[in-house]
């Protein structure tokens, strides 16, 4: 299979919390984001994904940080 590289910038306390909660499932941080971006190009409704982001709208910067706060709180319940 051939790969592409994919660099984002994200928390470093939420990198380190979904590395540990991937090991602890058997598996690695890269199979996590690999199956999340499967999931994403999957979705039968291109409009509305399940970040709360919608094709074509626009989003406020409240919107953005109660999504933020949504995930990270999500994310804190997964550790």
């Amino acid at each position: 299979m051939k790969t592409a590289v994919i660099n984002f910038k994200t928390d470093p306390q939420i990198k380190a919390k979904a590395q540990k909660k991937a090991t602890k499932l058997g598996t690695n941080l890269s199979n996590v984001l690999n199956n999340s971006l499967r999931n994403f190009v999957d979705m039968p409704n291109y409009k509305e994904t399940p970040y709360g982001i919608f094709k074509g709208s626009t989003i406020t910067e409240k919107e953005i940080d109660e999504i933020t706060h949504s995930w990270n709180r999500a994310v804190n319940e997964l550790t």
